[in-house]
C-alpha cells in the first residue's frame, strides 16, 4: 500500500493572501475615507453657494429700498423692479404707514376715539360687550393711573395672575406688546391677521389716500358703502392703487365731503384723517437664482431727508 504524506501548508501562500485581504482592506477604507471627504466638499461647496446666493439676494434687496427713499420716486415707477444678468432681480413697493390705524393715537384720546377700535372690533366678529371689555383693557395698559377703566384691568388683576410687572401704563412700543393686554386674546382668535391693520409708527392719522375700505369706514364713522365709494374714486378706473390714474385727494375736506360727511360733524372727524403722512414702508424683494429675500424698511421724512425707524428681513422659502 502505498502512503501518501500530506503535505505541509505554505506558509508564503497563506502570508500573501494575509496581506491581500490587509490591502484590501486598507483600499476599502480609504474608498470609504475619500468618498466621505467628497461629500463634505460638496456640502461645503453648497453651502458657500447659498451663502453667497442669500448675500447677493440681500443685495438686490438693498438696492431696491435705496431707490425707493428717492422722494421723486412714486409707487408705481417702473424704477422700483429691475432685472440684472444672474438671474437677480428687485421689487420694491412704497405705502404710506398712514394706511393703519395708529393705536397708540386712538388710545390718547379714549373719550372721542374708542368707537373707532370697538366697531372695528365688532366687524371683525366680537360681540359689542367684548369689544368694549378689550377696548378698556387697552386703555388700561397705556394709561398713567392705577384706576381701572370700567372692566379694564390695572395692576391688581395683573398680580391676581401673577404678573406683577403689567400693565406697563405708556405708550405701546411695538404691536407684539398688544398681546399682552388681558382679553385681548379674542381679537386674535378672531383675526389672526388683526396687525395688518395696526401700526405704532404713523403720525397718527389715517391715511385716506390709501387706507382701506373698512378702515376708512370706522374712522370717518360712516357706511362701507361710503367708503368703497371713496376708494372706487381714489383709485381710478383701473381699480389699482399706485397707478397712473389714480385721483389722490388734495385735502382732507375734499375727501370727508366725497365720503357724504356733513359739515357739521366734519371737524371730529377731521383729527383723525389725513391725505398724506410723512412716514413710509417700503417692502423691497430681492432674488438671486431661488434665494429671495425681503426687506422692509419704515422711515420718517422731513422734507427729502429720511429717518430709518424699523427695519427688518426675512428669507422667502
Amino acid at each position: 500500500m502505498t502512503n501518501f504524506r500530506q503535505s505541509p501548508p505554505d506558509k508564503r501562500a497563506s502570508s500573501r493572501g494575509s496581506a491581500l485581504i490587509a490591502i484590501l482592506w486598507v483600499v476599502g477604507l480609504l474608498s470609504i475615507a475619500v468618498f466621505s471627504a467628497t461629500q463634505f466638499m460638496f456640502v461645503d461647496l453648497e453651502a458657500e453657494s447659498n451663502s453667497n446666493s442669500m448675500f447677493r439676494a440681500e443685495q438686490m434687496a438693498d438696492r431696491g429700498i435705496a431707490v425707493a427713499t428717492d422722494v421723486n420716486v412714486k409707487n408705481g415707477d417702473p424704477v422700483l423692479r429691475q432685472n440684472f444678468p444672474s438671474a437677480q432681480n428687485f421689487f420694491a413697493q412704497i405705502s404710506s404707514e398712514g394706511e393703519r390705524l395708529n393705536l397708540n393715537s386712538l388710545l390718547e384720546n379714549p373719550e372721542e376715539d374708542r368707537m373707532v377700535l370697538e366697531e372695528l372690533f365688532t366687524r371683525w366678529g366680537l360681540r359689542f360687550d367684548q369689544a368694549t371689555d378689550v377696548v378698556d383693557n387697552l386703555i388700561d395698559w397705556v394709561d398713567d393711573d392705577d384706576l381701572p377703566t370700567n372692566l379694564g384691568a390695572e395692576l391688581p388683576y395683573y398680580i391676581g395672575i401673577d404678573r406683577p410687572h403689567h400693565p406697563f401704563n405708556r405708550p405701546f412700543e411695538s404691536l407684539s406688546e398688544v398681546e399682552l393686554v388681558n382679553g385681548f386674546d379674542v381679537v386674535m382668535a378672531i383675526n389672526p391677521n388683526w396687525k395688518d391693520s395696526f401700526t405704532i409708527l404713523s403720525s397718527g392719522e389715517l391715511d385716506l389716500n390709501e387706507a382701506p375700505a373698512e378702515l376708512i369706514a370706522v374712522t370717518c364713522e360712516v357706511g362701507m358703502a361710503q367708503a368703497e365709494l371713496l376708494v372706487e374714486v381714489r383709485d381710478g378706473l383701473d381699480q389699482i392703487r399706485g397707478t397712473d390714474d389714480d385721483q389722490k385727494f388734495e385735502t382732507v375736506d375734499v375727501a370727508l365731503e366725497t365720503l357724504g360727511i356733513p359739515e357739521g360733524f366734519r371737524d371730529r372727524i377731521s383729527d383723525r384723517v389725513t391725505v398724506e403722512d410723512n412716514v413710509k414702508r417700503i417692502i423691497s424683494v430681492g432674488r438671486s437664482g431661488d434665494v429671495v429675500v425681503e426687506r422692509i424698511a419704515t422711515i420718517q421724512y422731513t422734507g427729502e431727508a429720511g429717518q430709518i425707524l424699523q427695519w427688518s428681513t426675512r428669507r422667502i422659502e
